[in-house]
């Protein structure tokens, strides 16, 4: 029998599994071969001390520490062959990458034989039950291209990112929105943008500013986020909530933020009701993400949709200010409910065959 469990990440929600002593499998959402190593259904189970022990793993690992691989106990089921080919993944370092050819020649190397089909390698790197912790994002074309990542090659760009992987040339190809002589601009688009967002505070904080941008470009409203997190007490929803007519005074005069009375009496009425459903649904988190039931939409080339239509309505219907289709098609692309890198960028999403 085997147990799982999900983890929230920045690539989204992760599934865990295991046969109650080791670590099975881990899969992205929506990847390819999905719990195809297990002979089993899946039984949910939190409680489990391997899952306790991968999530804090993950979560070192996201934070941008380099956790080793040992920590943790794996046991992914496969063949004599994929087996090598997983244990030689284990060996490539953090920040580091090599190419299918590569690690055909070390497979032949250990395996004692003279020769090994790169096809045959790539078949059993993206058949890895264990991604992530298994590092086979870390192998590429022998042209540099992300190639072969059955999470998807937008993915592998992040997880190659996040662990410093030097690929100049392939993270130089961005969305023509991101300014390249703003450096703020760029880390918001490789490291924030399209990242689902599940923490309510982080949530908050992004509809008060996408509801700061209406008439303005989001550029604008990033240089002074830092500015606005100062002037609105980091985004503290209780202390927002609390703010009253003298606050509010003083954000009109506040010269760093962007001092439209109209949008900050309105960013003090959206926390109440923010509050609200907070207390409807357990949190905004699971208010937002239900309108999709937690999966992530991939589409470009769109300022508003059927999806962005339908939460602006309803959150008017509650009250809410400044929160159109437009505006909410903005927010939902910034917290990662709509994903949106544009065609040629090297996070664009590119659906798996």
């Amino acid at each position: 029998m085997y147990y799982s469990t999900t983890y929230r990440s920045p690539v989204g929600i992760l599934t865990l599994a295991s046969d109650g002593e080791a670590l099975a499998g881990l899969w992205i959402s929506g990847q390819k071969y999905y719990g195809g190593s297990l002979s089993g259904k899946m039984t949910e189970r939190d409680g489990l001390s391997v899952f306790t022990e991968t999530k804090d793993w993950l979560d070192r690992y996201f934070a941008g520490e380099k956790p080793a691989i040992c920590e943790l106990e794996l046991a992914p089921a496969g063949t004599a062959f994929q087996q090598t080919i997983w244990k030689l993944l284990c060996r490539i370092p953090y920040g580091q990458v090599t190419t299918y050819g590569a690690l055909a020649r070390q497979a032949a190397e250990v395996l004692g034989k003279p020769s090994m089909s790169g096809q045959a390698v790539g078949g059993a790197v993206g058949h890895n039950p264990i991604s992530i912790i298994i590092p086979c994002h870390r192998v590429i074309g022998s042209d540099g291209s992300l190639t072969g990542y059955a999470g998807g090659t937008h993915v592998k760009a992040r997880l190659l990112k996040l662990e410093g992987a030097e690929l100049p040339e392939l993270w130089s190809h961005r969305c023509r929105w991101a300014n390249p002589k703003n450096e703020r601009y760029l880390q918001y688009h490789d490291e924030e943008w399209g990242v689902p967002v599940y923490e309510d505070q982080k949530l908050f904080e992004m509809l008060v500013l996408e509801s700061f941008q209406a008439g303005l470009s989001w550029e604008c409203v990033l240089n002074k986020q830092e500015a606005f997190r100062k002037a609105f007490d980091g985004f503290d929803l209780e202390i927002v909530c609390g703010y009253g007519k003298e606050k509010m005074e003083e954000l009109k005069r506040n010269s760093g933020i962007i001092r439209n009375g109209r949008k900050i009496q309105a960013a003090v009425e959206n926390a109440r009701i923010f509050r609200k459903i907070q207390e409807e649904y357990g949190s905004f988190s699971n208010y937002l993400w239900h309108w999709t039931d937690g999966a992530v939409i991939y589409e470009k080339g769109c300022s508003r949709s059927e999806l962005s239509d339908t939460i602006s309505e309803d959150l008017k219907k509650r009250g809410m200010k400044f929160v159109g289709t437009t505006i909410i098609y903005a927010y939902l692309q910034a917290v990662g409910v709509i994903y949106s890198h544009e065609a040629g960028c090297y996070l664009e999403y590119k659906k798996q065959g």
